[in-house]
């Protein structure tokens, strides 16, 4: 191994990217995919806020307006327990239970009158301050000649189902942190792998002094890092480049360093582009689990831990989002080096194999 033809190898791989289609679009996709998701997504994704109503009985005239209401969808109610069932699992994001005779007592304002709200645990920010403005003013609108400082009312508020207000940007930052990770980080690197070999430059270089190892190092340090730097990247654009700045940096240079010996193994297994390109859709799954399973705050977190890419994933969301130190991650950071030195392993016998071919002239 030789460092300053390792940096020459380097030098001329990092040009040849640049210049390359496929090498500019694995680095670009990730951050255009992250602007409009923060920028546009947010509010396409966002659903008409959901209000359900139980009615005990003399209450049409102050339901009418919230039933008729453009911006929400308002159901009615056989019971409570029907109610408190779709708050719990969001089919509502706010329910209001009102008991008999309080659009009466609400409009005489002769004796405080109670009524009883629910509250989804993982309604959104907007969809509540809707909600609740909403029904802030049909209140003020039912009590006539009042204003809201003297609303004869009393609010029992109760929440129900686990609390998860994430937005649909919180939602998606894990599989666009998956994505910048492992696109700078394998594509580059067996692209260019294959393309000397099919270009048969690679039997060219290994003439030389230089040798297949320095060759190999030399694509797996530019996989690394771009692939480090597009997840600073993506984690600055979503503003969640924060805690512990070094623990950060340690956790992913790890998983830079997982995607780029990924990128090199596939890269020599795969005979052309097309090989190639069929191993990513098959592993396209396995790669990008964990970040879609995060989408869905009810997917069980077991799951998860089922795949390799979540033990980078996880700690970086951690240490950026929650604050976490090493102690708080130390079992993700022990599995996800006990895959890369498995990984390092089988890149030690794809080497040897490889230089076995180059020597019989294959």
């Amino acid at each position: 191994m030789d460092m300053q033809r390792i940096w020459i190898l380097l030098g001329k791989e990092a040009r040849l990217g640049a210049t390359n289609f496929m090498g500019i679009y694995v680095l670009v996709m990730p951050v255009i995919i992250s602007l409009l998701i923060a920028l546009v997504f947010g509010d396409l994704l966002a659903q008409t806020p959901r209000l359900g109503v139980f009615d005990a009985g003399g209450n049409e005239r102050f339901l009418q307006p919230l039933i008729d209401h453009p911006s929400m969808n308002t159901t009615v109610y056989n019971s409570d327990a029907a109610l408190q069932a779709d708050v719990t699992r969001g089919a509502a994001e706010v329910g209001l239970s009102l008991p008999v005779g309080f659009s009466e007592a609400l409009e005489s304002g002769s004796e405080d009158v109670e009524f009883t709200t629910y509250r989804w645990g993982e309604a959104g920010t907007r969809s509540l301050m809707l909600l609740e403005s909403t029904l802030a003013r049909a209140l003020a609108e039912g009590s006539v000649g009042r204003g809201f400082e003297e609303l004869p009312v009393s609010v029992n508020a109760e929440q129900l189902g686990s609390a998860n207000t994430a937005t649909w940007s919180q939602r998606l930052l894990p599989l666009i942190l998956i994505m910048a990770i492992m696109l700078g980080g394998l594509f580059i690197p067996a692209f260019s792998l294959i393309e000397e070999r099919q270009k048969r430059t690679l039997v060219a270089v290994t003439t030389t002094p230089t040798s297949l190892l320095d060759v190999y190092l030399s694509k797996a340090l530019l996989g690394f890092l771009l692939s480090g730097i597009m997840s600073v990247i993506i984690l600055l654009l979503n503003r969640a480049f924060a805690g512990q700045l070094g623990l950060l940096l340690v956790v992913i240079a790890l998983g830079a360093l997982m995607s780029s010996v990924i990128g090199i193994i596939l890269g020599s297994v795969a005979k052309d582009m097309d090989t190639f390109m069929g191993i990513i859709k098959a592993l396209g799954i396995v790669l990008y689990a964990p970040g879609i399973l995060r989408i869905f705050p009810q997917a069980p977190e077991w799951i998860g831990r089922l795949f390799p890419t979540y033990y980078v994933m996880n700690p970086l969301l951690e240490v950026s989002q929650n604050g976490a130190r090493f102690a708080d991650i130390v079992v993700d950071i022990a599995v996800l080096a006990a895959i890369i030195a498995a990984l390092l392993f089988i890149l030690s016998r794809v080497i040897g194999h490889q230089q076995q071919q180059l020597a019989l002239g294959g």
